[in-house]
Order: C-alpha cells, then sequence, then structure tokens
C-alpha cells in the first residue's frame, strides 16, 4: 500500500498537460471500441495483428503505461479463421507493440460474449492460452434478467480449477441480481457495475451498502469504472450523477478505465473527473494504484511496475518538503 502523494502546491490544479503525462493504467479496454476498428475488416492473420499493434500504440501515445486490451475472439472467425487463430493472431500484435512502444505493458483479456453459445470454449482457449500475454477470462453482452451465465458452472469451475481470473461486465443494465452472479461465479472485478447503488439503503448512520455490495466492498472486489461511456450507456444522465465518489467514500475498491475507447482516453476521462467532480492529482493517483495492485499480473510484476513507473511520476509532482510515503507497514529503520 502506498499513501497518496502530497501534492506541490504549484500543481494542485491538475491541468490538461499534467493530466495528459500522468502513467495510466487501463484494465479494460476493448479493441473492438478502438477508433477505426471494425472487426468485419479484420478477418485476416495481418489485419487483425495490425489492428492490435495500432490499438496498443495509441494507448501508449495517450502515456497508459499498462493495458489490458480485450478481445471478443468470436468476432473475427468470419473469414476462417479459428478462434485460437484469432488469439495467436492477437498475441503477435501485442508483442509488435511492445517492440514499438517499449514503455507500455501490454496484455489481453479474452472476451466471451453472452447469448452466443461460446462462452465455454472461450473460457478453454483462455486457460489453453493463459501465460505472459493473455492474463484472464471476462464475459461481457446484454444483461437479461434471468442469470445469462446458467448453464457455465463447469467453465467458471476450470478457470478457478487453473487459476485464471475472471472479470465480467455486471450491474450495468442488469442490476444487483447480474453483480451477485458474478461474484458467485469467480469474478474478481467487476464492470461497470454502477447499479450497485440498488442495494444500497439508508439509515441514522448514512448510505449502508447491502449485502451484496457490501460483500463487493469488503473482499476488494473491484469495480472497472468507466464513467464517460457508462454515461452514455445511459448509468446516469450525466456524469455528475455518476457513482463513482459514492463507491470510493462508501470504500469499494475502483479503477478507472476506458471501456470503450470512441467515449475517450483515459486522460479525457481523467479531466473530466477533474471538472465534475474536483479529482486532483490525489485521486488520480489512489485509482492508479488501485488498477496496479489488482491488475492480472504477478505481484513481482505490479511492484516493478509501481516503484519504477508510477511512484517516479507522482514523486516529480510532489511537494518536496513531504513527498510520497512508501509503504505504512515497513518499519522505521532510523
Amino acid at each position: 500500500m502506498y499513501d497518496s502523494p502530497v501534492i506541490s502546491p504549484e500543481h494542485k490544479n491538475a491541468a490538461r498537460d499534467i493530466i495528459a503525462r500522468l502513467p495510466k493504467v487501463d484494465l479494460h479496454h476493448h479493441l473492438e471500441g478502438t477508433d477505426g476498428v471494425d472487426p468485419a475488416e479484420l478477418q485476416t492473420p495481418d489485419a487483425l495483428t495490425s489492428a492490435v499493434t495500432r490499438a496498443v500504440v495509441a494507448l501508449a501515445e495517450d502515456n497508459v503505461v499498462y493495458v489490458e486490451l480485450r478481445l471478443s475472439p468470436e468476432f473475427y472467425t468470419a473469414g476462417g479463421l479459428t478462434l485460437r487463430e484469432v488469439v495467436d493472431c492477437a498475441v503477435s500484435g501485442i508483442e509488435a507493440a511492445r517492440a514499438q512502444a517499449p514503455t507500455m505493458d501490454a496484455r489481453l483479456i479474452l472476451t466471451a460474449m453472452r447469448g452466443t453459445g461460446l462462452l465455454a470454449d472461450v473460457a478453454e482457449l483462455t486457460v489453453a492460452t493463459h501465460g505472459d500475454v493473455v492474463v484472464g477470462f471476462d464475459v461481457a453482452g446484454p444483461e437479461e434478467e434471468q442469470d445469462p451465465l446458467t448453464g457455465y458452472a463447469e467453465a467458471f469451475a476450470s478457470l478457478r480449477k487453473n487459476y485464471v481470473p475472471v472479470t465480467v461486465h455486471a450491474g450495468l443494465h442488469g442490476g444487483i441480481d447480474a453483480v451477485a452472479d458474478a461474484v458467485q461465479d469467480g469474478a474478481t472485478r467487476l464492470s461497470h457495475a454502477t447499479h450497485m447503488v440498488d442495494d444500497f439503503s439508508v439509515d441514522i448512520e448514512g448510505i449502508v451498502p447491502g449485502r451484496v455490495s457490501a460483500w463487493v466492498r469488503d473482499r476488494h472486489i473491484v469495480v472497472e469504472s468507466a464513467p464517460l461511456l457508462e454515461v452514455e450507456l445511459g448509468a446516469a444522465d450525466e456524469l455528475g450523477d455518476h457513482p463513482l465518489p459514492l463507491f470510493q467514500q462508501l470504500g469499494f475498491t475502483c479503477a478507472v478505465t476506458t471501456g470503450n475507447a470512441a467515449a475517450g482516453t483515459m486522460t479525457d476521462q481523467f479531466l473530466a473527473l477533474a471538472d465534475t467532480f474536483g479529482y486532483g492529482l490525489e485521486e488520480f493517483f489512489e485509482v492508479t494504484v488501485a488498477a496496479v495492485n489488482n491488475a492480472f499480473i504477478s505481484q513481482e510484476e505490479r511492484q516493478r511496475l509501481l516503484e519504477t513507473v508510477i511512484l517516479p511520476a507522482y514523486e516529480e509532482l510532489a511537494d518536496p518538503e513531504a513527498g510520497l510515503v512508501g509503504d505504512p507497514d515497513e518499519e522505521d529503520e532510523s
């Protein structure tokens, strides 16, 4: 754990140029939402590989230093590619991007779409390819009133058995029941779970999470929030109504993501939060550290990212008389 930096007064008002150069971590970025990406035109190995490379390099230009790019393999099989060949192309694209943008650490999450009947196949493919590049499994698509994941217990059991981390789109339109289903299926991160507020109540002490939302909070299951996209999708009438600040105030673990790049870059997300809620560098540091700490990579890789990339950048903006406070669990050696 790292405490928030004590920001130098000259940087208190987070201007666009400062926000733009902050190192950013995006745990939720769909290839299919990237500008210029039309899956129908990416049905050959070269086209798909190049599209993945371009998407990652574009993120690097926004100073995203770590991304988990989401790919729905079933979208790229119309030209004859198998699901495995699609993943192999995407892995090649990631490797090419790493060479072009060496400051970027890019990984893949394989996304299964609800209602297509391919969830078990994509889960099996994720288990088979899980490693340095493919780091997790995702479920996306329209949330239904009934559990859309019913019948896939075996697939989720296989993911757990093989230590493949899972994130699920739940709680945007499906309500708190969808969140409960995702958690019971083993999700350690939740995408767009804005409707957890439906599980809140009010008593004399204030706002109180319900049974499901309290479980999410107390087990530090991460809420992957893409505020600009979620407003666009109808989760709130305007950004000022978005529940992200409330989630944070109640102790939920939150990461800010793009979700769909067409709704805005990470810099756009940060700027909108600054303009609407008064977020500053301390808040951006908090959500960035939360994202790093919950990335689907090893603890050693997370620590390296924090200590060699994230912390040095914020230290440059810190008050030289205060600076950053390190791990509070470390003993005072003085």
